[in-house]
């Protein structure tokens, strides 16, 4: 196999004429539409020693591609008979493949490609595939919050308000809403993420990546961006979760496109749209998310570099994955709690009308400010509890994927298309 490998090297040099082996078609290894196309760069100066003790070995080997090929011994010819070029560049490429594949010291050289097209898709779709999974494992307890946030309370307790939702609708119950966060949670976080990935590249180096204001002013972009885009996706979901009162006049609607058309007939178009108010005050809450994760990630890096410095290890600016989870779950849980009202505030406003009356409909404030006279203060925290069970886990699980996937896009040099 060494000796294969010095085949490979000498007989690339011969072909070339140079000490370092060109990126080029030659060298191109696509795997169908699956994987990006890889180039191989040949030898290190340890290989370059290595091939010169082996020609001092082997000195016919300087005469490959020659008529005194045939020279060399038998078991290193191919076939017994005459070695031509291409049947030697044909075992290297065939050699290098094979060692970048099984992971030799090759694979050390390889430098991988991908076109900017694909790059951003891959990076729109990183947050919102880890965001369908979350939803869908968490569905239970967004149905209990709603109910928690509404004015038609069941009880006052979790444990309750699931007895009553599983009294009426079984367990299909919980899962109410399903359909519209499976379709508006990928285009939601994708935009989200895609947003804010764009937007701190666009701020530096005015306002340097990691920085606070950087954070910050992407953060809130990304939420105006992502709740604009899909405000009418959430308002059919509130309705379709929310349990009715008809002795309020609500009527149970048969079916999303029920409540689509009904919205629509009713309310018109800006129907869609209410709670869109507090949806963006609540972009503060991703902006603060933002700056403290990048806070803690930035302090996590700079301690974890001078342990490794002690250790004789060179600097990385990844951490591994628990770390990124648990930075994320802090930050997430802070910015919930400083934000929350918000929440409650988006819900009452998305009610039903109760006697033909929308009760909160003049604005996230004076929603807020008609909740604290008439039940307390305490009432803009309703379902805070749930609420954190909920979006702790599912953003830590977000902010997770997005760094793997970024991680590893980091790899790839961007190729023209």
């Amino acid at each position: 196999m060494k000796l294969l490998s010095l085949l490979c090297n000498v007989t690339l040099l011969a072909v070339l004429g140079y000490n370092v082996v060109e990126a080029g078609p030659l060298f191109s290894n696509s795997i169908g539409n699956s994987l990006p196309a890889m180039n191989y760069f040949s030898m290190n100066q340890n290989q370059q020693q290595h091939q010169q003790e082996e020609e001092e070995q082997y000195p016919q080997i300087s005469s490959f591609g020659s008529k005194n090929s045939n020279n060399l011994p038998r078991k290193y010819r191919r076939g017994g008979g005459n070695i031509s070029s291409p049947k030697l560049l044909d075992v290297a490429t065939k050699k290098i493949e094979s060692d970048v594949r099984g992971g030799s010291a090759a694979a050390g050289n390889v430098v991988r490609t991908m076109t900017a097209r694909r790059m951003e898709t891959l990076k729109l779709l990183s947050g919102g595939a880890a965001g369908t999974v979350a939803a869908c494992i968490t569905n239970p307890l967004e149905v209990v919050k709603t109910q928690l946030q509404s004015s038609n309370k069941a009880a006052g307790h979790p444990i309750d308000i699931a007895k009553t939702i599983f009294n009426a609708d079984g367990v299909s119950g919980f899962f109410r809403g399903l359909p519209p966060t499976l379709i508006g949670i990928i285009p939601s976080r994708s935009a989200y993420f895609y947003a804010y990935q764009r937007m701190k590249t666009f701020l530096h180096p005015t306002l340097p990546e990691g920085s606070p204001p950087n954070a910050m002013i992407a953060g809130f972009s990304a939420g105006i961006v992502g709740n604009t885009l899909t405000s009418p996706i959430w308002m059919v979901r509130t309705r379709m979760q929310l349990l009715i009162d008809t002795a309020a006049g609500q009527r149970q609607y048969a079916g999303y496109g029920d409540a689509i058309k009904t919205i629509f007939k009713e309310e018109g178009i800006g129907g869609f749209y209410k709670g869109i108010s507090a949806s963006y005050w609540g972009c503060a809450e991703g902006a603060l998310q933002f700056v403290i994760y990048e806070k803690v990630k930035s302090r996590l890096i700079t301690r974890q570099n001078k342990q490794r410095s002690e250790d004789g290890l060179v600097p990385s600016q990844e951490l591994s994955n628990v770390q990124y989870f648990w930075a994320a779950a802090c930050s997430k849980c802070i910015a919930a709690v400083a934000t929350y009202p918000h929440e409650v505030a988006r819900t009452r406003m998305r009610e039903q009308a109760q006697a033909g009356v929308f009760k909160y409909q003049k604005g996230m404030w004076e929603t807020l400010g008609v909740m604290a006279s008439e039940e307390g203060f305490k009432s803009l925290y309703s379902g805070m509890g749930v609420h954190l069970c909920k979006v702790v886990p599912n953003s830590a699980l977000m902010f997770l994927t997005y760094e793997v996937v970024r991680g590893y896009l980091d790899q790839y040099q961007i190729v023209e298309e």
